[in-house]
Formats: C-alpha cells, sequence, structure tokens
C-alpha cells in the first residue's frame, strides 16, 4: 500500500488530511472495481484551509506555543477542523459545533 501511494500518487482511503480534500485520479486499474464506477482519488491541497495549516506551521517555527497559536486562531474567528467541515467530521456529532474554534 505505500509503495501505491509513493509510486502512483493516490490516496488509499479514509479523511483527508485538514489542509487536504479530494480530488478525482481517474478509473480505478481493478476492471470489476472500475466496471462499478470506482473512481482513484488524490490529496490535493485545499485552498481554503491550507493557509491555515502553513500559517501554523510558521508560528510554532517562529517559537509560539500551541496554546497560543489556538488563542490566536480563535481571536481570528478561524474555524476548527470539525467546524469548517462537519460532513468530514462525522465521528463528532453535537460535540462542535458550526461556531467551534480552535482551543
Amino acid at each position: 500500500m505505500a509503495a501505491q501511494a509513493s509510486v502512483e500518487g493516490r490516496f488509499l482511503g479514509g479523511r483527508p488530511p485538514y489542509g487536504y480534500r479530494l480530488a478525482d485520479a481517474g478509473p480505478h486499474p481493478n476492471p470489476a472495481k472500475a466496471a462499478d464506477g470506482k473512481r482513484l482519488h488524490r490529496l490535493e491541497t485545499d485552498p481554503v484551509t491550507a493557509p491555515i495549516v502553513r500559517r501554523i506551521f510558521a508560528e510554532y517555527l517562529g517559537g509560539r506555543g500551541i496554546f497560543a497559536i489556538a488563542e490566536a486562531l480563535t481571536r481570528d474567528d478561524v474555524p476548527s477542523p470539525s467546524a469548517y467541515d462537519p460532513a468530514r467530521n462525522r465521528h463528532r456529532p453535537g460535540l462542535l459545533g458550526p461556531g467551534a474554534r480552535f482551543g
């Protein structure tokens, strides 16, 4: 599986990490799965959340602590990953609503 991900560049499943989204990568190489309409997926950066991830890393590398970063994201009204895409985070029903923030 690691070789498929590395060599073929395809995403092997699950929820994409925050900062990424799924993109179509063509028909499935398994003929039976392709006949069922299954497609391959790859990860691409999410234009909305990728800058937030870059910001978090830059602030951390700049010496800010995780709590200070979380407070700044909350202060700037940046939605938490669960609040940004509730459908992607169905494992958290009712815990973090649309107004949920980092920290």
